[in-house]
């Protein structure tokens, strides 16, 4: 009997060993990368840190200021103007690009010959640089070149604008630029999206005469809730990295009329040798997207993308 127990308890105990094995084995394997995904992220995000409460030109022995730079964000007009842009692009970016795309890619669904054709020519411009796009808009948009000469041409003179030297248009002018250059991403999102649908489900709302846009608004658009609400916590983080297309086509100019939070936290490291506000600045857009992260997290816990 006690043979029996002992044997038993080897058992269990083989079995515990086996587990606690399988459990292991595969972060152990996950070790390296856990390793170096830390030192890639808390690296630098403990230096933001350190430095944004320091006084500091890039030369010499860094001053602790503790808050200042913290407090100054709250005085700074340019830092208030520039969060302002940053808002306005993001705004841009969360209605039209993603009207757009989702229009297309439902229309271009339809399409049965010859749609990879069309996504082909469709998705081109993204595969193009952004510094190669960027430069292309900026010819388009010189006035002595660009599209004002076209609109000239066609007697359409009251049209022509200064595209990048108007305050009150140029942030809109590079926004399309950029909206020209990723459209493309956002309709293979849908498209896949509108492919992993339920047929049989638009089949049963014709077969109850739902009309075309009753059938997109009550039982596409439902299914399409995960790529929407993905889409839309991709491009409001996205919105406060914008950098290229800005510094490229108008860094920030004219005035502060296009400048946005990325533009001007590179200006006060580079330009103006002030890298420990720059980080104070830089700490600021962390925590916007973080605070995104955290309330897309919330949606997605509450069960509202499925």
């Amino acid at each position: 009997m006690k043979s029996i127990v002992e044997v038993n308890s080897k058992l269990n105990f083989s079995k515990k060993k086996i587990m606690w094995k399988q459990m292991l084995f595969p972060w152990l394997l996950l070790t390296p990368s856990i390793i170096l995904l830390a030192l890639v992220i808390s690296g630098p995000v403990i230096g933001t840190v350190a430095l944004s409460l320091t006084d500091w030109t890039g030369i010499g022995v860094p001053s602790f200021t503790g808050i200042d730079n913290y407090a100054r964000l709250a005085t700074d007009s340019t830092f208030y103007a520039s969060l302002l842009n940053t808002m306005k692009w993001m705004g841009l970016f969360l209605t039209v690009p993603i009207i757009l795309s989702l229009v297309i890619a439902v229309l271009l669904s339809k399409v049965y010959r010859g749609q990879m054709v069309y996504r082909a020519i469709i998705f081109l411009p993204y595969i193009i640089s952004t510094v190669v796009t960027a430069k292309i808009w900026q010819w388009i948009y010189n006035p002595y070149v660009g599209i004002n000469l076209i609109l000239e041409k066609w007697g359409l003179s009251s049209l022509t604008r200064l595209w990048l030297g108007d305050e009150h248009i140029t942030l809109y002018a590079v926004a399309f630029a950029d909206i020209w250059h990723s459209l493309g991403f956002y309709i293979v999102l849908f498209l896949v999206a509108l492919h992993q649908t339920d047929s049989t489900l638009e089949e049963a709302g014709k077969v109850e005469g739902a009309n075309p846009f009753q059938t997109f608004w009550h039982i596409i658009l439902p299914q399409l809730r995960p790529t929407i609400v993905l889409i839309l916590m991709l491009t409001m983080i996205w919105s406060f990295a914008a950098f290229d297309y800005v510094y490229i086509m108008t860094q920030g100019g004219p005035g502060h009329a296009s400048e946005m939070l990325a533009t001007y936290m590179y200006k006060l490291a580079i330009y103006t040798y002030e890298p420990g506000y720059a980080s104070a600045v830089a700490m600021t857009m962390g925590l916007f997207s973080f605070i995104v992260i955290l309330g897309f997290g919330y949606i997605k816990k509450k069960g509202w993308d499925v």
